[in-house]
C-alpha cells in the first residue's frame, strides 16, 4: 500500500444535541456545549454548521461567535476542509512532531507540575497544539450570517488519542 490515503471524507460531523448553558433574548446571546467522543489523533471535526445553527437559534443578526474548547491538546482552526489537504496536514504533523521521540514532558522520572493518576503520555500532542492554532476562534457574524470565505470551515482538531471533549460555542450581539 502507498502513503495515500484511501478515506475520502477527512472530517468527522457533530451529532446529537448541544446543551444551553446560558441564553438571553435581550441582547441575544447563547452558550451552548458540545459534548464529543473522538476517535483517533489528528481528527478533524467540522463545526461549521452547528455554529451557524447556534447562531440562528441565538437570534444574533450582528455581533460575533466564538468557538472555544477547554482542552490543551486541541485547537480549533479556520481552513479548508478538503480531504487531500487534510490527509497531507496529519503526515506533515506527523513528520514535524513524532510520536516516538523523547518528550521531556512525559518523563515522570524529571516531571513535577501537573501530573495526574491516568497520565497519558502525549508530549507530541501538547507540542502539535502550540503549532497548529488556538483553543478558540471567532468569526464575525452579519445579518444573521457567520461571515466564512467560500472555502473556510471551522474545525475542531484532537491532536492527542481517542477521548471525551467538549466544545462550546457562544454566540452574542445584537
Amino acid at each position: 500500500m502507498d502513503d495515500r490515503t484511501t478515506t475520502r471524507k477527512a472530517t468527522v460531523d457533530p451529532v446529537g444535541v448541544p446543551v444551553v448553558l446560558a441564553e438571553s433574548a435581550h441582547p441575544p446571546m447563547r452558550t451552548e456545549a458540545w459534548h464529543l467522543q473522538t476517535t483517533a489523533a489528528n481528527e478533524f471535526w467540522d463545526f461549521t454548521d452547528p455554529v451557524r445553527q447556534a447562531v440562528r437559534r441565538a437570534g444574533v443578526r450582528h455581533g460575533q461567535v466564538t468557538v472555544y474548547s477547554p482542552h490543551t491538546t486541541t485547537s480549533l482552526v479556520v481552513n479548508e476542509s478538503e480531504t487531500g489537504f487534510l490527509n497531507d496536514f496529519r503526515k506533515l504533523l506527523g513528520e514535524m512532531v513524532p510520536e516516538d521521540v523523547y518528550y521531556e514532558h512525559d518523563d515522570h522520572e524529571l516531571r513535577t507540575e501537573n501530573l495526574q493518576e491516568d497520565e497519558y503520555v502525549n508530549g507530541h500532542a501538547h507540542c502539535r497544539q502550540l503549532l497548529v492554532g488556538q483553543p478558540s476562534v471567532t468569526v464575525p457574524i452579519v445579518d444573521g450570517e457567520v461571515l466564512l470565505g467560500r472555502w473556510q470551515r471551522i474545525l475542531f482538531v484532537e491532536l492527542d488519542q481517542a477521548r471525551e471533549r467538549r466544545v462550546f460555542i457562544h454566540a452574542q450581539g445584537i
